[in-house]
């Protein structure tokens, strides 16, 4: 059988470094098959933000990034901290922060740049690899591959991991740049249901139920190893935890609407009502690391707080048996991979309701605080686990779908597209 050809492109999105599983979980899931993948990126394979060792060594992947110098201009540096980031202040605990979607003028110039880079190496190369699809992986994908499915007349795929867009600000003009990238025409839009209605939006622009595929994530299957009790020990002795009543962990990136903040609050709030409770803290750098980070230290915290920087996954996995609770906090987006995987495993959860999560996953390991309520709520269930932590049974959920019977739910659609495009 004839294998399908697929050009992905993908802009600055991609397998990056103790994130973004569902890039890599979504191309392995076409490589394992029958798709050969043609991946253009603007990084270098050298770029150490990002991991593509695990898809490189699939013989029908091919990627065509940049040089390594660019890769390291655009997006290897490390930022210098910045007027934003040192005016910048912790929210409080009950308000809600939401991400701005609008882009800033440097970053609308290197889109330009790039889009008009990205059509023309697209033109030059891609009709030679003579393809079946054109897959455009989030924001920046999306007009060279628009471009090139129109002068080889295939169809575009446009995938999201979500949107900035909401029903608040849809027609303002700081948002018109993801809107007039939503809006393009395609074949299929497939979209995360990852908290932040992004099936709405794509209503809203004009797109009927045909062209949206609206799905949760999936697990990774490295969710489902068994982690020996000699794992969890040693990373146990290694972090001094013994002793500890209550290990709270929270696992993200830096980001203001990630909400790493109200950890440290909770945490706060259950010293002075708990002997010695402890936060792990595990993620990539941002621009709240600093002002968290002197916030701990302000109130008397850094005994009971580590921050471990990145985790690979499988050290993630580690982490999440070492906590009595997982923390899922997010202002926004907060149906995703981490609360499938803490649903999964069983674990004690306390997450923000994003209006979304709560009616889709409903399981007794899982307590949802309002966001405009969150200190108290979660202060209130905290204290109930730990007065009821040893009478905690963990249960794994094995109705949440694998990554590959996910992929199985997309690929089926997609191919229903190539075969009526065929007609």
């Amino acid at each position: 059988m004839k294998s399908k050809r697929l050009v992905l492109v993908s802009g600055l999105i991609g397998p990056l470094k103790s994130s973004n599983q569902s890039f890599t979980n979504t191309v392995k899931g076409y490589l394992e098959n029958g798709f050969e993948v043609y991946h253009f990126a603007f990084y270098s394979r050298k770029n150490r933000r990002y991991d593509l060792q695990e898809l490189l060594e699939h013989e029908n992947y091919k990627f065509f990034g940049v040089p390594n110098f660019i890769s390291q201009i655009v997006n290897g540096r490390k930022r210098k901290k910045g007027n934003t980031e040192q005016d910048m202040k912790i929210p409080m605990p009950n308000e809600i922060v939401k991400p701005e979607a609008e882009i800033t003028k440097l970053q609308f110039f290197f889109k330009v740049l790039y889009d008009i880079f990205e059509s023309v190496r697209l033109l030059i190369v891609v009709p030679f690899l003579k393809p079946d699809v054109i897959y455009s992986y989030e924001i920046y994908g999306v007009n060279p591959g628009y471009l090139i499915s129109k002068v080889l007349h295939k169809p575009l795929i446009k995938r999201f991991q979500g949107t900035f867009i909401d029903s608040d600000n849809i027609d303002s003009k700081r948002t018109l740049f993801h809107k007039k990238v939503y809006e393009k025409d395609c074949a299929l839009n497939i979209m995360a249901n990852d908290g932040t209605k992004g099936d709405l939006v794509l209503k809203k622009l004009g797109f009927s139920d045909d062209k949206i595929l609206f799905l949760l994530n999936g697990l990774d299957e490295r969710i489902k190893r068994n982690v020996s009790t000699e794992e969890i020990d040693k990373k146990r002795k290694e972090l001094n935890l013994d002793g500890k009543d209550l290990v709270l962990g929270i696992f993200n990136r830096f980001y203001p609407f990630k909400r790493i903040d109200r950890a440290v609050y909770l945490l706060r709030e259950l010293k002075e009502r708990i002997p010695n409770p402890y936060l792990l803290v595990g993620g990539m750098g941002g621009p709240t690391e600093q002002i968290i980070k002197e916030y701990v230290i302000k109130n008397g915290l850094e005994n009971n707080v580590a921050f471990l920087g990145g985790l690979d996954y499988d050290n993630v996995i580690i982490h999440y048996h070492l906590c009595d609770v997982i923390l899922i906090l997010n202002d926004y987006a907060n149906t995703g991979n981490q609360l499938l995987e803490a649903a999964y495993l069983g674990k004690q959860v306390i997450a923000t309701d994003d209006g979304n999560n709560s009616k889709i996953l409903r399981y007794d390991n899982i307590h949802y605080v309002r966001p405009d309520k969150f200190l108290e709520e979660a202060v209130k269930i905290a204290l109930e686990i730990y007065q009821n932590k040893d009478n905690f049974k963990e249960q794994i959920n094995t109705d949440i779908l694998t990554w590959k019977e996910r992929m199985e739910i997309e690929l089926s659609k997609v191919n229903e597209v190539l075969n009526n495009w065929r007609k």
